[in-house]
């Protein structure tokens, strides 16, 4: 027995566009990319048992062959993520200045009032986000991304930082000459590495007008295709949180 849970037939839900949120087992994070996977190895290896590193804990210099594909978000309100910095290629590959603009303003409009609520769950809870992004050109041809969001603390215990990275996945040849004006989500999911931080059995207030993430006791998933949309099948309903 399972049961669907499809973006826009389910609101309550709380759909991200055309790809649902879903959320794998604590700890079990796998990466499309390479690059993706370097980057999420040295945070995690940083982190160690707290819910998140520091953000001068981060050395540039031990991610150097991945830099150029990352950037650095500033919380400024649930609305509102800031570019701090963004890499070399980034700028390159999407043509356009991100330092300074709003990082939820460039994914399309239906995208992103759930792409707030997951980075309040990055702030709050520490999750990991891995997003599987097109981008669209201004010419209307499109390229795929596997884009990459962890916690960083920053001054003190909270996370108002975000490492995050944009990561071709086989990127066409027309990349970097024509500018991408629009992110769209095709699949996205999280994980909560520091489970053990948070403890089983309630999340804390996230505040902010931002309701605790759903499904999150959910741990096993098949992912079903259907043309251009996709969503998640989980098997064996509902469950208290921490209940297997």
């Amino acid at each position: 027995m399972g049961f669907a849970v499809i973006g826009d037939e389910l609101s309550h839900f709380q759909s991200l566009g055309s790809g649902p949120r879903a959320h794998q087992r604590n700890g079990q994070t796998e990466m499309r990319t390479a690059s993706n996977s370097t980057l999420y190895s040295y945070w995690n290896a940083v982190r160690g048992k707290r819910i998140a590193p520091k953000r001068f804990e981060i050395e540039p210099s031990q991610i150097s062959e991945v830099l150029s594909e990352t950037f650095i978000l500033e919380f400024i309100e649930p609305s509102q993520f800031r570019y701090r910095l963004a890499g070399t290629r980034v700028g390159e590959q999407f043509k356009q200045e991100l330092r300074g603009t709003n990082f939820v303003d460039s994914w399309q409009e239906s995208d992103r009032f759930g792409l707030q609520r997951q980075l309040m769950s990055v702030r709050k809870l520490g999750a990991v986000i891995q997003i599987l992004m097109e981008g669209c050109a201004l010419n209307d041809q499109r390229a795929m991304f596997e884009v990459l969001i962890l916690p960083l603390q920053h001054n003190s215990d909270e996370i108002s930082r975000f490492l995050g990275a944009f990561v071709a996945i086989d990127p066409p040849p027309w990349l970097g000459d024509i500018e991408i004006g629009e992110f769209r989500m095709v699949e996205t999911e999280l994980t909560y590495p520091a489970d053990d931080y948070i403890g089983l059995g309630a999340y804390p207030d996230l505040g902010e007008s931002v309701e605790p993430p759903i499904l999150s006791n959910l741990r096993t998933a098949r992912v079903v295709r259907n043309q251009r949309r996709q969503f998640r099948v989980y098997d064996g309903g509902l469950s208290p949180r921490g209940k297997n």
